[in-house]
């Protein structure tokens, strides 16, 4: 893992010597994501620079180092994550200098003039960017699930990117502000990355398989793959073979390894495959305390598991004094409010992983959204052209908060109301999004475009997470099941053997397929969600907290019957809403710590500095 970021400009050279103290004003807001940095590159036509810090997993060595440019100079390659292989291997290039991935992916970009062509067959988690001297043009590029963010913005003549929003916000260039408008949609939708926008304005995501071509003075966006939708039964011997493959290329690692352990089928098979393999692991379950939500038994079954496996086991627990605490620190990491307790829980499981010495951690994310879960109920998952009463958006904009969260729904409601936005108008952008991704799919099949949404907006959500609270620790999340080949599996399977809606068939295909790895009792575990906080005193304690912090926005109080009705997640949110515009407001006011003009100066005319590599 690293971190990546960058400064294009987009109307004309800036003096090198103001893109330098740019890029180290960059490297230092990302010192969280790696061990050591480099100094930036700055190209010597005076409009790019890039800047990495590194966590070393493989070739620990100073070859490995970024920005990495090609034996010719042509191509300078900076690269956040780990590619494991490429699914179409050649011949390199040229002979390898160093066993680490970043020069792999650079050899894959120098073959091909096309950055879709050379995207397409890479195994892993990655987001990149490099600059082609010969061309002139930028390319920066997320891996096919969108594990490794990206994030970018125009402002100053010039496009900006970063592995976290923060970075941006630190240099000075980028003003910190929440439209009402996106600030109610993606608190409505909640746990959801809703499409390229963010909670900030002015800043975007790149999307999962895309890249954005920055070809002057043109910019583009293109997706390089897309699942195809086909059913065609397949046996659990090729979700094993698959499984397999990916489980022997994710055990290389020069670091120590951990992996979660829930005890459910996901991080049971992953563990049982890796000590197979011989791979050294320490495993950690995390068990909610003082009845501040959770799955109660996870600590049993990983108990068995860890015991029949031979790996030692930690339990993380998380009381109501640990999650509270975190409630308005985690929102600066993430970068928005608090939407499920389950951003506390990874923040705790990460900091005692790391605390171990450990570095790369294994968990199952993923596998869910791709073989488990979904029976027809997951918005909007029936025919589009079927009577509205049963129609997705129908789901969305009544059932789905007024029906299944009315507290929820009535909180944003109000919220919308005081800030002056227009609640139709916010579902009717939901219904727009969500059926974006859900018509994306060439199929006919509501379940597998109901399952392509899942993978393209939910499981998005959930990779964000897990980087911003896994990188704060400076760790390296490996999830198995987010595999090109694997996922290409489970879209060619009609859905209808995933799971049989009987009782203990809950992802009865990978279960067969990975029965070997599996403990009786991990077969037979119902699949549970996560329950609602039940401790009278926690909600007590988040609604102090959050009338400590006053309402986000300067709002007024909640009117007094709404303010009976709020449970912990509203509370939560509450309360995280206020520290995090708050923390907004500080870095508007402070954001760096370097004295640069704000304004990006442009180089004096004459002969165009020396590029350094």
């Amino acid at each position: 893992m690293c971190g990546i970021a960058g400064f294009i400009s987009l109307d004309g050279r800036r003096d090198p010597a103001w893109l330098d103290a740019l890029g180290r004003t960059m490297t230092d807001a990302m010192a969280h994501r790696g061990e050591a940095a480099c100094a930036p590159y700055v190209s010597a036509c005076g409009t790019v620079m890039l800047c990495a810090t590194r966590l070393a997993v493989r070739d620990r060595t100073d070859a490995g180092d970024q920005p990495m440019t090609d034996p010719t100079g042509r191509i300078t390659l900076v690269h956040n994550g780990e590619v494991y292989g490429s699914r179409s291997p050649a011949p390199p290039l040229w002979p390898r200098r160093t066993t680490c991935d970043t020069e792999f992916v650079l050899q894959q970009i120098c073959r091909h003039d096309d950055p879709g062509t050379a995207l397409r067959p890479l195994d892993g988690m990655f987001a990149l960017a490099w600059h082609d001297t010969t061309t002139g043009r930028v390319v920066l590029a997320r891996d096919h699930f969108g594990v490794k963010p990206l994030f970018y913005t125009v402002t100053e003549g010039a496009l900006l990117f970063a592995s976290e929003q923060g970075v941006l916000l630190r240099t000075g260039l980028v003003t910190p502000e929440v439209d009402p408008e996106e600030f109610v949609l993606r608190s409505w939708i909640r746990m959801d990355a809703a499409d390229d926008h963010t909670w900030l304005r002015g800043i975007r995501s790149l999307q999962p398989a895309e890249y954005l071509l920055l070809d002057r003075p043109h910019t583009r966006t293109h997706r390089y793959w897309k699942p195809a939708a086909v059913d065609d039964p397949i046996q659990p011997e090729e979700i094993r073979a698959a499984f397999d493959r990916a489980i022997r290329q994710r055990s290389v690692s020069d670091v120590p390894r951990a992996a979660v352990l829930s005890g459910g089928v996901d991080s049971t098979a992953i563990a049982a495959a890796l000590t197979r393999t011989g791979v050294p692991l320490d495993a950690y379950v995390l068990r909610y305390q003082d009845g501040i939500g959770g799955s109660g038994d996870d600590v049993t079954y990983a108990t068995e598991v860890a015991g029949r496996l031979g790996v030692p086991l930690t339990v993380c627990d998380l009381d109501s004094d640990r999650a509270a605490a975190l409630v308005p620190v985690l929102p600066t990491r993430l970068m928005r409010p608090l939407l499920h307790g389950a951003e506390l829980a990874m923040h705790h499981l990460y900091r005692t992983i790391a605390d171990d010495k450990n570095v790369v951690v294994y968990s199952g994310h993923g596998a869910d959204e791709l073989w488990g879960y979904q029976a027809g109920r997951y918005f909007p998952v029936v025919d589009p052209y079927a009577p509205t009463y049963i129609h997705g958006r129908h789901y969305l904009t009544h059932r789905l908060h007024a029906d299944e969260r009315p507290v929820w729904a009535a909180l944003i409601s109000w919220m919308a109301h005081e800030l002056d936005v227009d609640m139709t108008t916010v579902t009717d952008r939901v219904w727009e999004r969500t059926l974006d991704e859900y018509r994306a799919l060439k199929t006919a099949s509501p379940l597998k475009r109901g399952r392509h949404h899942l993978m393209r907006r939910f499981l998005v959500y959930v990779n964000d997470m897990v980087d911003a609270t896994s990188a704060t620790f400076t760790l390296e999340d490996r999830p198995v099941f987010q595999d090109v080949t694997l996922t290409e599996l489970a879209f060619r399977c009609p859905e209808h053997l995933k799971d049989t809606n009987q009782p203990g068939t809950h992802k009865g295909l990978l279960k067969a397929a990975l029965a070997d790895l599996l403990p009786d009792s991990v077969r037979a575990r119902r699949k549970q969600g996560f329950p609602s906080p039940a401790d009278p005193g926690y909600t007590r304690r988040l609604t102090e907290l959050a009338d400590a912090l006053g309402t986000p926005f300067g709002l007024p109080a909640p009117p007094t019957a709404l303010r009976a009705e709020l449970g912990v997640g509203e509370w939560m949110f509450l309360a995280s809403a206020s520290a995090w515009t708050g923390h907004l407001t500080q870095l508007a006011t402070h954001p760096r710590s370097h004295r640069e003009p704000l304004r990006p100066p442009m180089a004096p005319a004459g002969p165009a500095p020396r590029g350094r590599p």
